[in-house]
């Protein structure tokens, strides 16, 4: 087949959960596939980024959108009905590239990366096009709403009305919108989107093969893009929190935050004892290898979390909060442990480091669920089932 995939973002450096999984994901079509990718970039991507994407693309067209630019849209954007997030991602320039690319090209596939794309793929007339939403934003920005300062939430609560609305809009245009996690699907479907559905993404199956090696005094780690709000929040509350606890009975215990673009609040955390801010680490193979816990405290996120799956994956002990377990479908105290307060994740940060026998046995157990439940060849298959349904002499594809 032959796909033409469209991103807001260029897919490397994978230092957030977004670029993780398009990697990931022309990783896995391309293996069968013809994929041509469609870009923003805005100048930060790194001179080495199209070496680390090119082999799993037959094309890549990218289109330069500045930030300053994209903002000043994004505000502009605020007295419209469209969210600020789609018109942060609006080209002149890169509607012509899609209209010629579909022009000259007939593809099999149209997939579009969330609903910032959806400008330049929603009005084609093309028999298999899909969405890959991932989560739904909306329901994002209603948990966040209770942990935003009070002169924010008026906007977010704006931003979410036309979040809603847009979503709705798109996939009605669109042959399927695909979500990770059953909460997404439900608030979706809530909303009126038809044909949504429940799609899981793959983990790094190196990950597999990582042999731990966990001795001396205890080291727990929070991974996630320190630049946006869910893990600034999951950040400032482990450390402000959970931490003081967790240090006075673990005296030479140590905590990593790491990951790409630590935000200011976040680089404070440094400051206190016990507490490293690493940045973005290029290969977390040693990070995994030497840690005893991964404590991932978010009280606001949704869909399915990468840094969970990768943990599980490489064997580490997981601590976490129940709605991020519930997407996976891990159980407590068989996968990992879960707690929504912050009494019972210091508690269950002391069961873990008490008794690793039985926490490597959870970890054993998580690894295996995770082996079983996510590959990233299940969003190929589930194309490869809707192609087999479509009819081919109309998969060229034209602007309505």
């Amino acid at each position: 087949m032959n796909v033409l995939f469209l991103t807001s973002r260029y897919p490397y450096p994978p230092d957030r959960g977004d670029r993780l999984t398009i990697l990931n994901l022309l990783r896995a079509l391309s293996a069968r596939h013809a994929v041509t990718l469609v870009a923003f970039t805005n100048g930060s991507e790194p001179p080495e980024a199209a070496e680390h994407v090119a082999p799993y693309c037959s094309r890549i067209e990218t289109v330069h959108l500045p930030t300053f630019r994209s903002w000043i849209q994004a505000w502009g954007g605020v007295f419209t009905s469209m969210p600020s997030q789609v018109t942060y991602y609006l080209s002149r320039t890169m509607r012509e590239r899609v209209r010629s690319l579909l022009a000259s090209q007939r593809y099999d596939a149209i997939i579009t990366h969330v609903i910032r794309m959806g400008p330049y793929a929603a009005d084609v007339d093309h028999p298999l096009k899909i969405m890959f939403q991932a989560d739904s934003n909306g329901a994002a920005l209603g948990r966040s709403m209770r942990f935003a300062p009070w002169w924010k939430r008026l906007g977010i609560r704006w931003e979410r009305h036309r979040v809603d609305q847009y979503m709705v809009h798109c996939a009605q245009r669109f042959r399927e919108t695909w979500v990770l996690a059953p909460d997404d699907k439900k608030d979706l479907e809530r909303l009126g989107c038809p044909r949504v559905e429940m799609v899981p993404h793959g983990v790094d199956e190196r990950l597999f093969q990582l042999e731990r090696r966990a001795l001396g005094e205890p080291r727990l780690m929070f991974l996630g893009n320190l630049s946006v709000p869910h893990n600034i929040d999951a950040a400032t509350y482990a450390v402000r929190e959970l931490w003081p606890a967790i240090r006075q009975r673990w005296p030479g215990a140590r905590l990593f935050l790491a990951g790409a673009d630590p935000a200011p609040a976040v680089r404070q955390l440094g400051q206190v004892e016990g507490v490293e801010v690493t940045g973005r680490v290029p290969d977390l193979a040693v990070l995994w290898q030497s840690m005893h816990v991964l404590l991932a405290p978010l009280r606001f996120s949704t869909g399915i979390q990468n840094k969970i799956l990768e943990a599980m994956a490489a064997g580490v002990p997981v601590v976490t909060v129940p709605a991020v377990a519930e997407a996976i479908h891990a159980r407590d105290g068989v996968h990992l442990l879960t707690s929504d307060s912050a009494s019972g994740l210091i508690e269950a940060v002391n069961r873990t480091l008490q008794d690793p026998d039985a926490a490597s046995a959870r970890a054993a157990c998580a690894r295996e669920h995770v082996r079983a439940h996510f590959t990233w060849d299940l969003p190929v298959r589930r194309m490869e089932a809707l192609a087999a349904e479509t009819e081919p002499a109309t998969a060229r594809g034209s602007v309505a």
